[in-house]
């Protein structure tokens, strides 16, 4: 495993690895029933858990966030590279995104139960209603 310290400053490791304590901390105090299984799993083995374990827990986690970012900054070695990167992660991204909507669109449609609407009459002139001449 790489060395985080020599990765990013150490201000920004602690940073993490403080975060990484204090997210689990209120995600254990504020979970609800309603919590997917994994989330409630996590929650149990955290609270199980002693300080020192804890910390070892979290600086695991904080080491491979701390890899990511370091290895997200030095990606686009040039300029003209980045930028191709960076265009074909968006266009990606939005064709996913508009995949997802066509999808919760087309559910949505299909959820909806159509109501019976009475045939429009289409009203026609009367001779009474006509001009004279």
């Amino acid at each position: 495993m790489v060395d985080t310290k020599q990765l990013l400053p150490k201000r920004v490791v602690g940073y993490i690895h403080e975060m990484g304590v204090r997210s689990l901390d209120h995600l254990a105090d504020h979970v609800s029933e309603d919590s997917p299984a994994a989330v409630q799993t996590l929650v149990g083995q955290w609270k199980s858990m002693n300080a020192e374990e804890k910390a070892d827990f979290v600086g695991r986690v904080a080491g491979s966030v701390v890899e990511v970012v370091a290895a997200s900054a030095v990606l686009p070695v040039g300029l003209k590279l980045g930028k191709k990167v960076a265009k074909a992660t968006g266009k990606v991204i939005r064709k996913k995104t508009k995949r997802i909507k066509k999808a919760a669109k087309e559910a949505k449609k299909a959820d909806k139960p159509k109501a019976d609407k009475p045939a429009k009459v289409k009203k026609t002139k009367t001779a009474s209603a006509a001009k004279p001449a």
